[in-house]
């Protein structure tokens, strides 16, 4: 049973509300260079971390991440090997981390080609690395002993 201050403080402040938890790593797994993995993936981050992440955020981030996965599959020169992933939940927020080794390639600051002028000239691709960009609150770069590594960040 609570004491006489803690009961006071309830009654004059009000309950204290919870700290927030940190579940820390979801999971470390890897992701081979096939288009079924990634979809097999996304819906494995989803049934993991839908009980814990708002689905708005959840939603941004499997649309960062496939978009990202598949253009490593798509583009990455030499890419050998499978692509890890890391997923963290911490308060407010969850990380990706995705690394492959490949030759460097910063997403973080490729610029697509300039557009068309009407729908009829709007080319097709090249729009997923600014959609990251927008539907991410942090993305960042980096390329340490041959591999490229992505981290995101979406708050939630």
């Amino acid at each position: 049973m609570a004491g006489w201050r803690e009961r006071w403080r309830n009654w004059w402040h009000g309950p204290r509300a919870a700290a927030p938890v940190t579940t820390g790593v979801v999971w470390k797994l890897r992701v081979e260079r096939d288009r079924a993995a990634i979809g097999r993936f996304n819906e494995r981050m989803e049934k993991t971390l839908l009980p814990s992440v708002p689905e708005t955020a959840l939603r941004a981030l499997q649309v960062a991440v496939d978009e990202l996965l598949t253009n490593v599959l798509m583009h990455a020169q030499q890419v050998s090997g499978p692509i890890d992933l890391q997923l963290a939940r911490s308060p407010g927020a969850v990380d990706a981390t995705i690394e492959y080794l490949a030759e460097p390639f910063d997403p973080t600051v490729w610029q697509a080609p300039p557009d068309g002028d009407s729908i009829d000239t709007v080319r097709i691709g090249g729009h997923g690395i600014p959609l990251v960009r927008h539907l991410m609150d942090e993305f960042r770069y980096e390329h340490i002993d041959g591999r490229n590594i992505l981290h995101l960040r979406k708050k939630c």
